[in-house]
């Protein structure tokens, strides 16, 4: 360790470098990681919001499956820059290595002092980037309920020792089989660092090198560096393909997130609906749909009986209201909370097996009698809607889909009090309503198990023309003063539709932040690759310079040996994520157009392009104040 401390210092220059790679990349992930907990999308941690229901449906796996696939692209990304970046580390001890054999020290002593030195370079990295990531974590969760989004404050135990443990292990194992290697050359061959001691200049290139080659000078020199060097040209390579590809991943998940997230709320809700009702009636109806983006709002069967005699009325009463025409659809529904019981049923598998599949889950939740014929949204629907006067079947929303039911599609519910039978499943509807966990069964089967011979009602919802709302309010108002009473009202829906609209909408910013961090890394990461080794082409530059070379020649040297990293991690990328993209998230969501991931792909190369040129500054600045007394390196 002392000897490890020591030579830490005595080389800052290179290892604080090296250091400050591995803070930025655990800084960012324990970051995403402890965000990603607090904001509900971390399957390991449970939450104690006072809605249980909150953000737990479909639309909500859709979004978790998205950030756990970036989770693991990003401690796969940190894992890399570590083995990566204490790899370089070793490699640029080798000549220190050879003096150290050759003046007679033990090859096992030598890997003790140097893997010591990796992971002490790794563990002050971890544990100043975990403290940032941390901090800055805990100060953007006070700040994200200012955009709509709720945080609970969560410390991940699961991704961060996975993490930890790993990037321990990844450095016993690639800098240790590197340190093994080194112990066992020749200490002559151990001078050549990063360039292969067996590197052959002569040597033709390849078809494409040989091509590149022929364009011009500065590609031919740009050819030449990177072959030599190219045991970090494969290093880094790695680094940029899993940058590339988590960018890659962000843009184009959370392009289709957005747009499918929106367009299901769209379709659950709607917009220019008005409920009418008596007033104890929509306003706990308006808060069941708010507890869709505000896990602080929750209503009960403890908080409203909706079967209240005083809630109850027939349609007939206010009949008339039909009659507007700036009225498109009226929706008679009859609501209440029941206590309901899932039935088994049976799931048959693909190769002719099948599973009994349930587990007699039991829950009290609303149960909303409709026509399928008048319903005013247009649900996005795994399976069928019932028929008309449908005794057998219902629908379920996507809460209860995915958290209540085994096989929902092959299962039935059984509902208490009042509704004495059981309904098989037709469809499960993609819901905003009580978050998802409402049951959906035929208006008039339910009102001849209430026994509603008069046909009651208790909710009345209306579908206004778009921009005639304000035209009729005065009318409806009138009605139903008239018809129903002081007690009654109407509340006008696209208020909380707004809210749970902006809520998807606002988690789009999550996956931005991602970028920035990602773009923020990337810099860093081009400017560490064109810095090391550094003095080693300082003889190549004072050499070129003497003979008339412009800065602007070795410049753009530099530009092209960090493209030709660039390029090919980008495709490799684009391939990658559109696997991975496709076999995750698209399967559930909208297919984007087909330009859109060779879209996304655009503009990320040309912002690595703009990275590529803004790294250069400190690496030129650097380079003019090279002079003959840096081949005392050599």
């Amino acid at each position: 360790m002392d000897f490890a401390i020591k030579d830490f210092y005595r080389k800052r220059e290179t290892t604080y470098s090296y250091t400050i790679m591995i803070i930025l990349v655990i800084a960012f992930t324990v970051f995403l990681i402890n965000f990603t907990s607090a904001i509900g999308f971390n399957t390991f941690i449970t939450y104690g919001y006072e809605n249980a229901y909150y953000f737990s449906g479909g639309i909500a796996i859709v979004y978790t499956d998205f950030t756990t696939l970036v989770i693991v692209l990003m401690l796969i990304m940190a894992f890399a820059v570590v083995v990566i970046v204490t790899s370089t580390l070793i490699i640029t001890k080798k000549r220190d290595i050879a003096i150290m054999k050759a003046l007679g020290s033990l090859p096992r002593k030598l890997y003790s002092f140097y893997l010591t030195e990796a992971y002490l370079v790794f563990i002050i990295g971890f544990i100043i980037g975990a403290i940032i990531g941390f901090i800055s974590y805990a100060i953007l969760s006070f700040v994200t309920p200012f955009f709509g989004i709720y945080t609970s404050f969560q410390i991940d135990f699961t991704y961060t020792p996975i993490l930890f443990f790993s990037c321990l292990a990844g450095i016993y194992i690639v800098p240790g089989v590197i340190l093994r290697k080194i112990g066992t050359q020749n200490t002559i061959k151990l001078f050549s660092k990063d360039i292969p001691y067996s590197y052959n200049a002569s040597k033709k290139f390849s078809v494409v090198p040989r091509w590149l080659s022929l364009i011009g000078y500065n590609f031919k020199i740009s050819i030449i560096n990177t072959i030599r060097r190219k045991g970090e040209f494969k290093r880094y390579l790695v680094v940029f393909t899993i940058i590339s590809l988590i960018v890659f991943t962000l843009g184009l998940g959370s392009s289709v997130l957005s747009s499918s997230s929106q367009e299901w709320i769209t379709k659950s809700q709607g917009r220019d609906i008005i409920a009418i009702g008596h007033k104890d009636v929509i306003q706990n109806y308006t808060s069941m749909y708010s507890m869709y983006s505000n896990p602080e709002i929750i209503v009960t069967k403890n908080d409203i009986n909706f079967l209240d005699s005083n809630y109850l009325f027939n349609f007939n009463t206010v009949g008339e209201i039909g009659n507007i025409s700036e009225i498109e659809k009226v929706d008679q529904r009859l609501i209440n909370f029941f206590n309901t019981t899932e039935l088994d049923g049976y799931h048959f598998l693909v190769d002719g097996g099948y599973v009994v599949a349930g587990q007699q889950r039991t829950a009290s939740i609303p149960i909303i009698g409709l026509n399928t014929s008048d319903i005013i949204q247009n649900f996005e629907i795994d399976g069928t809607y019932f028929e008309e006067s449908d005794p057998i079947y219902m629908m379920i929303g996507d809460g209860l889909g995915h958290n209540f039911f085994d096989y929902p599609l092959d299962q039935s519910m059984r509902i208490d009090l009042g509704l004495g039978h059981s309904f098989h499943i037709s469809g499960v509807l993609i819901d905003s309503f009580y978050s998802g966990f409402a049951g959906y069964v035929d208006l008039g089967v339910m009102q001849g198990e209430l026994n509603f011979s008069a046909k009651e009602i208790n909710l009345l919802l209306l579908k206004i023309k778009p921009g005639e709302y304000n035209s009729i309010i005065g009318t409806i108002g009138s009605i139903i003063n008239a018809s129903l009473g002081e007690n009654f009202g109407f509340v006008n829906l696209n208020t909380v539709f707004e809210n749970n609209y902006d809520f998807l909408n606002n988690l789009t910013f999550y996956p931005a932040l991602i970028i920035i961090m990602m773009a923020i890394i990337s810099i860093v990461s081009l400017y560490n690759y064109q810095k090391g080794n550094i003095l080693e082409k300082a003889k190549d530059f004072l050499i070129m310079r003497a003979v008339g070379s412009q800065y602007k020649s070795i410049k753009r040297i530099l530009f092209l040996e960090a493209l030709y990293i660039l390029i090919p991690s980008l495709l490799l990328s684009l391939g990658i994520g559109m696997i991975l993209n496709s076999t995750i998230l698209l399967n559930r969501a909208y297919l984007p157009h087909i330009s859109i991931p060779f879209f996304i792909g655009g503009i990320l190369f040309v912002a690595f392009l703009i990275f590529n040129y803004l790294s250069l500054f400190p690496i030129l600045r650097r380079i003019k104040k090279f002079t003959i007394k840096d081949f005392d390196m050599y």
